[in-house]
C-alpha cells in the first residue's frame, strides 16, 4: 500500500505538470491577481477537497438525487464563472464575499470575507478539471465506483489530489509573485480585470465542452513526458500491489478473468451512469467503439439487434465511445452520431481512455462478453463471427438461468475481407505513411504541394496549399486538391468543417455511382465532423479518386474502405 500512496502522489505532480491543466491554467493564474495572500491556498485546498470528495461520490450523488450526469460539472461552471466576474467587476467581489462569508463550514460562521469564496471556488475548480488519465487514476477512479468508502481508496483518492494540488498551488504562487516583479501589484485592478476575462472565456469553453478537446488536442500536439510515469505505473511491483487491492486483474481460472470496472467516464448517452458491479446478475457486452470509424459502423447493425433481442431477457450493451480523433471527444458529435445510426443502448463517453486502458483494449471494434458474475467469457476484435458472438450471448443468458429465449433472427454474414483491399491511409503527418508527391511531408504548417505525374498504388497526394497538423490537413484555399489510389469498392473519408464547404469528387478507372454524401455530379458538401462516404463501385476495383474543394476550411482526417 505505502507503494501506491508513493505512485499516487507523483501520479498527480506529473498530472498537474501536463497538458492537461493547461485549460485550467488561467483559473489557477488568477487565483493570485488580487490582494488577499490567502486566496491561492484556500483555491487549492477547495480543489483537493472536491476533488477527493466528488472522486469518491459523484456517481452516488448523482444516483441519491436522480440529477443529469452533467449537473455537478455545470454547477461548478457557474461558480467559475461569477469568480470571473468578482475579478472583472470590484463591486461585485464585495457583494460575493459577504454572501459568501454566511456559508456555515461544519456548523461554524466564517465571519472573514474571503476564506468561504476562496473555498467555494476552488471546489468548482476541483468538479471542472479533468485530469491525464493514467493506470492509477483509472485504478483509482475504478477503486471509487466499486468501493468508494473503503480506506484504501480514500487514501489514495487524497494522495493523488494532493500530488496534484502541490504543483498548481505553486503555478498560482508564482504567478502572483511574477506580479509583483513586473511591478504589477500597483496595477493590480486592471490585471484583475484581465484575468476576469481570461476566467470568464474560460468558463465559456467549459460550458460548450470545449475544455476536454482543447486538453486533447494539447496532449497530442505536445511532448508525451508523462510517459516514463506510465511506464512505472504498468511496472510488475504497481500492478501487483492494485491487484491486492481488487483492481483489473482479479481471475478465476474456470471462468476467466473478472472484468475491470468502467471508470473516468466523462459522459453517459442514453442512460443513467452504470456501473459493472451494478450491473451483476446481467450479461453484459462492453463494444468499444468510435464514430468515425467503418469497421465499428457495420458492426452497429447486429449490436444493436442483439440489444433488442436479448434486452429484455437481462442482457445488457455498453458501447464504450473511445475517440480516435479529437472532434470524436465533443459529447453533440457523439449523440448525432447515436441518432443517426439508431444506437438505444447505452453509451459512455471515455474520452481519457480510462475505461480502454483499464481493459488493456488496443482495438477498434473490441466486444468483451461478461458473464452474470462479472467474469469475461469471450473477446472479439475487428468485425465479423456475428453468429458466433449471438449464440454466446444465447449461452450465458441460459447459464444464468433465462430458458424461454426467442428465437436468433438470421444474422447477415460479414461481407468477405479483400486481400489486396487498401489499408486504412491516414493524412495527418503523426501516421501518414504513404503520401506522394512533392515536397516531402512536413510535421506541421502551411505547405504548397503538387500531384506526382504518376500516382503509386494506395497512395495519397495533395495539390495547393494545404495546412499539415499531426492528426489531419486543412485546405486553405479554394482549388485545393486531395486524390487517393486504391483498392476496394467502398471509400470513406474522416472530414470536417466549421462552416459548410463545397466539394466535387471524381472518379477515374472504374464507373461509381452517387453515395448518401455525393450526388451523381460528384458534388458533396464538407460540414459536421464525421464519415463521408466517396465512392461505392458495383465490385472492388483499382481506381483513383480526387476531392477538389471549393473553398477553403475542410479538414481530411483518415480514409477507410469497404469491400
Amino acid at each position: 500500500m505505502a507503494l501506491l500512496i508513493v505512485i499516487a502522489v507523483v501520479a498527480g505532480l506529473v498530472t498537474a505538470v501536463s497538458p492537461c491543466v493547461l485549460p485550467i491554467l488561467p483559473i489557477v493564474l488568477a487565483t493570485g491577481a488580487d490582494g488577499d495572500r490567502r486566496r491561492p491556498y484556500l483555491v487549492i485546498a477547495g480543489l483537493i477537497a472536491s476533488f477527493s470528495f466528488f472522486t469518491l461520490a459523484s456517481v452516488q450523488i448523482i444516483q441519491a438525487l436522480h440529477l443529469p450526469s452533467s449537473a455537478l460539472r455545470d454547477a461548478a461552471i457557474v461558480v467559475i464563472a461569477v469568480f470571473g466576474l468578482t475579478l472583472l467587476v470590484p463591486a461585485l467581489s464585495r457583494v460575493w464575499e459577504r454572501v459568501t462569508a454566511r456559508v456555515p463550514a461544519v456548523g461554524v460562521r466564517l465571519a472573514r470575507p474571503g476564506v468561504a469564496g476562496g473555498l467555494i471556488t476552488g471546489v468548482g475548480l476541483g468538479l471542472v478539471w479533468t485530469p491525464c488519465a493514467g493506470p492509477i487514476l483509472g485504478a483509482i477512479t475504478s477503486l471509487a465506483v466499486t468501493a468508494p468508502g473503503s480506506r484504501s481508496t480514500i487514501v489514495l483518492v487524497v494522495a493523488y489530489s494532493i500530488g496534484a494540488g502541490l504543483p498548481l498551488l505553486a503555478i498560482a504562487l508564482g504567478g502572483r509573485a511574477a506580479l509583483a516583479r513586473l511591478h504589477l501589484r500597483a496595477a493590480s485592478a486592471r490585471a484583475g480585470q484581465v484575468f476576469g476575462v481570461l476566467v470568464l472565456a474560460t468558463s465559456g469553453l467549459m460550458a460548450v465542452g470545449a475544455d476536454t478537446a482543447i486538453s486533447a488536442d494539447l496532449t497530442s500536439a505536445l511532448p508525451d513526458w508523462t510517459g516514463a510515469l506510465q511506464t512505472l505505473e504498468r511496472s510488475n511491483p504497481v500492478q501487483s500491489a492494485l491487484s491486492d487491492l481488487g483492481v483489473g486483474s482479479s481471475s478465476d481460472q474456470a471462468n476467466g478473468p473478472i472484468a475491470p470496472e468502467l471508470s473516468g467516464i466523462d459522459h453517459w448517452l442514453n442512460s443513467q451512469p452504470l456501473t459493472l458491479a451494478g450491473l451483476r446478475g446481467k450479461v453484459v457486452l462492453v463494444d468499444f467503439w468510435t464514430y468515425s470509424c467503418i469497421n465499428c459502423i457495420r458492426t452497429l447493425p447486429y449490436v444493436e439487434s442483439w440489444y433488442r433481442d436479448y434486452g429484455p431477457e437481462g442482457f445488457v450493451v455498453i458501447g464504450v465511445h473511445t475517440p480516435e480523433f479529437a472532434f470524436e471527444h465533443d459529447a453533440g458529435n457523439v449523440a448525432a452520431a447515436i441518432a443517426r445510426f439508431g444506437i438505444t443502448y447505452p453509451v459512455a463517453q471515455d474520452n481519457e481512455y480510462s475505461t480502454w486502458q483499464a481493459f488493456n483494449n488496443e482495438y477498434w471494434p473490441a466486444d468483451y462478453l461478461i458473464d452474470a458474475s462479472g467474469h469475461i467469457r469471450d473477446t472479439h476484435f475487428g468485425e465479423g463471427d456475428y453468429l458466433k458472438t449471438a449464440d454466446e450471448i444465447r449461452a450465458l443468458l441460459a447459464e444464468a438461468g433465462q430458458v424461454a429465449l426467442p428465437t436468433p433472427a438470421a444474422s447477415e454474414a460479414a461481407p468477405p475481407f479483400i486481400a489486396q483491399e487498401t489499408p486504412e491511409t491516414y493524412l495527418g503527418s503523426d501516421r501518414a505513411d504513404s503520401q506522394a508527391g512533392s515536397p516531402g511531408y512536413p510535421t506541421s504548417g502551411a505547405t504548397l504541394f503538387a500531384f506526382p505525374g504518376d500516382l503509386p498504388d494506395d497512395d495519397f497526394a495533395l495539390s495547393g496549399t494545404f495546412d499539415v497538423q499531426p492528426q489531419y490537413v486543412s485546405a486553405t484555399q479554394s482549388g485545393d486538391r486531395l486524390e487517393l489510389s486504391f483498392y476496394a469498392r467502398d471509400v470513406y473519408l474522416v472530414m470536417a468543417a466549421d462552416s459548410p464547404v463545397p466539394a466535387t469528387v471524381t472518379v477515374t478507372g472504374a464507373p461509381a455511382v452517387a453515395t448518401e454524401d455525393v450526388s451523381a455530379d460528384g458534388s458533396m458538401v464538407v460540414g459536421q465532423a464525421r464519415l463521408y462516404h466517396l465512392v461505392h463501385l458495383d465490385s472492388p476495383a483499382r481506381a483513383t479518386v480526387t476531392i477538389a474543394f471549393s473553398a477553403p476550411g475542410a479538414r481530411a482526417y483518415a480514409f477507410t474502405f469497404g469491400g
